[in-house]
């Protein structure tokens, strides 16, 4: 697949937010002419989302400049082209091995195709709107660069031709109008066995896969990575959301261990009064790891939006499951701020429980490295289809839950799903269990009719 976009790129710059002086980081595509200036207006309407949306929101419309520019001559409708811009993301553009149009796109995922064609409609749909109302504008746009004019040209004609891609961000169904581009999606349900962790080797992994090198006094085991797996594997998080733990956010009240994880930017800071990106500023000079560039600062942390339950201090508890594991995650917690956490040096001090070697907050990448290590140590292989990779052991939490007899609300809350919908991965049954269920119900038939016949023979 094409990787290089050879009429434009992405960077990222700083955008002030208000009179305060408080700055955000935000992808903008830059072309021959500078700035794509339409599209940073529009990533400033959402600096809001996630950096990953951000960026997949950016990278769509660099798609869409990038077939433009190599196919424009060939099409007299902005329709006809978003047709075959569409139909270029499901098929890709190389025939018989070769491509005259020079993209050499590989053909995409339903999925994958569908999201961007979302990302591209939504663009579309705002350009649109903010062209109609041009004499609104309190900063009116200057003089059009050539990919500009393209996408005017566009955005007129999909609000004059009533929309033509699929709606496939909007939250409610469109019943009287149909998009002319639809999502190619297949009917599918899960009949391969799910990506969890197996049970089995927990024990494996914890003492002998994440076995520290050195004997000392600080224990045989590496109890950070421990720890943030047990979060995970008995406690449902996300490795992002384990990650982001900061020392207070561990207590005991009343008897019972109590982990909260916070909102990285509105949670309550603990002072009790602050949101936490302020506290993160004025006491560190940090900002939130979710406002961190993914591609250039190895401490990004992602936030995938999960269900907040207390809506006072923006957070949610964390469920452990199975019986006692949250004593044993309690014991190992303690023991690691005693004995192995590595405190930040003088002028780097930070409120994130796990550290590095160096006192610097613990990074995604070295969490992956060291697990995947731990997996190799104990003689499995590292794959996302076995279940072996640090998100297989929150698969491995729901499963546990649905094969304990949790109801689809009790997984729903225990994992924190804004959508009960989410939950159905887990209670979804596998092949192996459907060919079981399935020998389970011969055999009990096979015992009435054995049961049937000797009532019958009795009576005889």
């Amino acid at each position: 697949m094409s990787t290089i976009l050879e009429h434009s790129h992405r960077e990222y710059r700083t955008f002030v937010k208000d009179a305060i002086g408080v700055q955000v980081d935000l992808p903008v595509i830059i072309t021959e002419h500078g700035v794509l200036d339409q599209f940073a207006r529009y990533m400033y309407l959402y600096k809001h989302m996630s950096r990953s949306w951000q960026d997949s929101a950016t990278f769509a419309v660099q798609l869409l400049l990038e077939y433009m520019e190599a196919n424009q001559r060939f099409h007299d409708t902005a329709r006809s082209l978003f047709i075959a811009f569409s139909d270029s993301l499901y098929s890709g553009t190389i025939m018989d091995r070769i491509d005259p149009s020079g993209l050499y796109w590989d053909a995409r995922s339903s999925d994958d195709a569908s999201k961007l064609i979302g990302h591209v409609t939504r663009f579309s749909d705002w350009l649109a709107e903010v062209n109609e109302n041009v004499d609104l504008q309190l900063n009116p746009w200057r003089e059009a660069s050539r990919h500009e004019q393209r996408l005017n040209w566009a955005a007129y004609s999909h609000k004059r031709d009533n929309a033509f891609l699929s709606h496939l961000w909007r939250s409610k169904p469109q019943t009287d109008q149909s998009r002319v581009i639809r999502s190619r999606s297949l009917p599918m349900e899960r009949l391969t066995p799910a990506k969890a962790f197996p049970e089995q080797y927990f024990e494996p992994l914890i003492y002998d896969g994440f076995r520290r090198r050195a004997r000392d006094s600080r224990g045989p085991t590496d109890l950070r990575n421990v720890l943030i797996t047990y979060l995970m594997h008995y406690g449902s998080l996300r490795l992002s959301e384990a990650l982001s733990l900061w020392n207070d956010d561990v207590s005991f009240e009343d008897g019972e261990l109590i982990v909260r994880v916070y909102h990285p930017e509105k949670g309550l800071a603990p002072d009790g009064r602050t949101r936490r990106d302020n506290w993160l500023e004025r006491r560190y000079g940090l900002k939130p790891r979710k406002q961190l560039v993914k591609s250039t600062d190895r401490l990004h942390l992602g936030w995938k939006n999960p269900l907040i339950t207390d809506h006072h201090r923006k957070c949610f508890e964390v469920f452990f499951y199975l019986p006692n594991k949250e004593q044993e995650f309690l014991g190992m917690w303690l023991d690691y701020h005693q004995k192995q956490r590595v405190k930040p040096k003088a002028g780097e001090d930070h409120p994130y429980a796990f550290t590095n070697r160096d006192g610097r907050p613990y990074s995604h990448r070295m969490f992956r490295d060291a697990h995947e290590l731990a997996i190799e140590r104990i003689g499995l292989d590292y794959h996302k289809m076995a279940g072996t990779t640090p998100h297989g052991h929150r698969h491995a939490y729901g499963q546990r839950l649905a094969q304990g007899g949790a109801s689809q609300l009790l997984i729903k809350n225990a994992m924190h799903h804004q959508d009960i919908k989410s939950c159905l991965v887990y209670t979804q049954p596998t092949a192996i269990q459907m060919r079981q269920e399935l020998r389970d119900m011969e055999a009990r038939m096979l015992l009435r009719l054995k049961n049937n016949s000797n009532c019958q023979l009795t009576k005889v």
